[in-house]
C-alpha cells in the first residue's frame, strides 16, 4: 500500500496536479488529490455517489477551496492532516455523520451546512478564521474556538447543541446570529466589545454578552428564556433594537444613550415593567417606539426627543394617559391600552354606558397640533351653515 501510494505521490507531483484546481469524479481522483501534501487550488467534491467513506489524510494545507457536497452516500469525512484552508465547506450530505478535522486552526470560510444526521464534527482548536457557520446538524457539541476577530458567526438550527462557547471573540466585522439551538443552550461571548454588522441572539437559556459596546446594526433578541437582560456596557447602538418573545422580567440598559433607529419591545409575557433602571440614560430615539405587551408601567427617565411614532398596545395596569406623560418626548403617539384594575375592571372606560359598547380598552391619539386645528376648523364651518340658514 505505502508503496503504491509513493508511486501516486510521484505520478501527481509530476504531472503538476497539486497546482491546479480539480473536480472529483471518481476514487482515482480523491487518490491524486491524497497524494499531495499542499494542493495549491480548489478541490470540489460534489454528487458523486458510491462513496461512503471520504479519506483525505495526507493533505496538510490547501491554498484554495476544499467543497464536499450533495454526496448523499456519504457517511464519513477524514481530514486528519490538514491544517489550514481557504475554505472548508461540507454542504447538502444527508447521511454524514461524522467530519474528523483534529488539526484545522486556520480557514477563512467554515460552512457545516445541512447536514441534519452530523453527530460527530471533531475540530480541537480554531483559532483564525473569517466566516463560522453551522447550520442544521445533530452535533452536541463544538470543539475549542480561540479566534479573537472573525467576521461573521452563525449557529443554527443544532437541536442537540447546547453549549456555544465564544468566549475568545472580542470583535466582529460582520454578523451574529445564533437560533434554534438546543433546549437549554448556553451562549457565551464574555469578551465581545464590538460587532460590526447585526447581532440577533434566540432560543438560548443563558446569554453572557455583558462586555458589548458597540453594534453597527441591527439587535435583536427573540424567544431566550433566561430571567434577566443586563447589556451593561453597550453606549452605541446604530440601528434598531428588539426585544421580542422572551421570558425575562427585567432588563438594563445602563449606558444606552441612542437607539439609531426604532425601539421595539413587543410579546415578553413576563416582561410587566419598562423601570427606571431599564433606560436610565436613553436620550434619543429617531425612529419609532413599539410597546406591545401587558405593561403595569413604563419610564424613560431622560428622553428627550423621539421622532418617529410610538405605539402603544396590550393589556395592564398601564393607562394611556401614564404612557403618554412618560413618553411627552414624543409628537406622535397611537395608544390602544386595555387597562384593567387588581379586580379585574376597567379603570380607563369611555365612560358611556348607553351606547352599549361594554369595552374595556381606551384608544388615545396624541398628535402635536392635530386636535386643535381640527376642532377650530370644525367650530368655523358649523358657524357659517348656521349664519347660511338664516339669510
Amino acid at each position: 500500500m505505502k508503496c503504491i501510494l509513493a508511486i501516486t505521490t510521484i505520478a501527481a507531483l509530476a504531472a503538476g496536479a497539486c497546482n491546479k484546481d480539480i473536480t472529483v469524479k471518481s476514487q482515482t481522483d480523491i487518490n491524486t488529490v491524497n497524494a499531495c501534501q499542499k494542493f495549491q487550488g480548489d478541490v470540489v467534491i460534489d454528487g458523486i455517489s458510491g462513496i461512503g467513506a471520504l479519506s483525505l489524510d495526507s493533505v496538510k494545507q490547501i491554498t484554495g477551496d476544499l467543497v464536499i457536497q450533495n454526496m448523499y452516500d456519504l457517511q464519513t469525512v477524514s481530514l486528519g492532516q490538514l491544517t489550514s484552508a481557504n475554505s472548508l465547506k461540507v454542504i447538502n450530505n444527508t447521511n454524514v455523520y461524522k467530519v474528523d478535522l483534529p488539526n484545522l486552526t486556520s480557514v477563512s470560510d467554515f460552512q457545516i451546512i445541512i447536514n441534519p444526521n452530523l453527530k460527530e464534527l471533531t475540530y480541537k482548536n480554531i483559532s483564525s478564521v473569517d466566516n463560522f457557520q453551522i447550520i442544521t446538524s445533530y452535533i452536541s457539541q463544538l470543539g475549542a474556538f480561540t479566534a479573537d476577530e472573525v467576521a461573521n458567526i452563525e449557529i443554527l438550527s443544532n437541536l442537540q447543541l447546547t453549549t456555544l462557547d465564544f468566549s475568545s471573540v472580542k470583535k466582529t466585522s460582520g454578523y451574529i446570529n445564533i437560533a434554534n439551538n438546543g433546549k437549554n443552550a448556553n451562549v457565551t461571548f464574555s469578551a465581545l466589545t464590538q460587532v460590526g454588522g447585526n447581532a440577533s441572539f434566540a432560543d438560548a437559556t443563558t446569554l453572557d454578552i455583558s462586555k458589548l459596546s458597540s453594534i453597527a446594526d441591527d439587535f435583536s433578541l427573540y424567544t431566550n428564556s433566561f430571567k434577566n437582560l443586563t447589556v451593561g456596557q453597550l453606549s452605541d447602538a446604530q440601528k434598531s433594537i428588539t426585544l421580542s418573545g422572551n421570558k425575562f422580567t427585567a432588563i438594563s440598559f445602563p449606558k444606552l444613550t441612542e437607539v439609531g433607529s426604532s425601539l421595539n419591545i413587543a410579546n415578553n409575557t413576563n416582561f410587566k415593567s419598562i423601570s427606571k433602571t431599564a433606560f436610565p440614560v436613553l436620550e434619543t430615539v429617531p425612529g419609532s417606539i413599539i410597546i406591545d405587551g401587558s405593561f403595569d408601567n413604563i419610564t424613560f427617565p431622560s428622553l428627550k426627543e423621539v421622532d418617529g411614532q410610538v405605539s402603544l398596545k396590550g393589556t395592564g395596569r398601564l393607562s394611556c394617559s401614564d404612557a403618554e406623560e412618560a413618553l411627552s418626548a414624543a409628537s406622535n403617539i397611537e395608544c390602544e391600552l386595555e387597562t384593567v384594575t387588581d379586580d379585574g375592571d376597567n379603570s380607563e372606560g369611555d365612560g358611556d354606558e348607553d351606547d352599549g359598547d361594554s369595552s374595556s380598552s381606551k384608544k388615545s391619539s396624541k398628535t402635536s397640533g392635530a386636535s386643535s386645528h381640527t376642532s377650530t376648523a370644525a367650530f368655523i364651518g358649523s358657524a357659517v351653515a348656521l349664519a347660511a340658514a338664516f339669510f
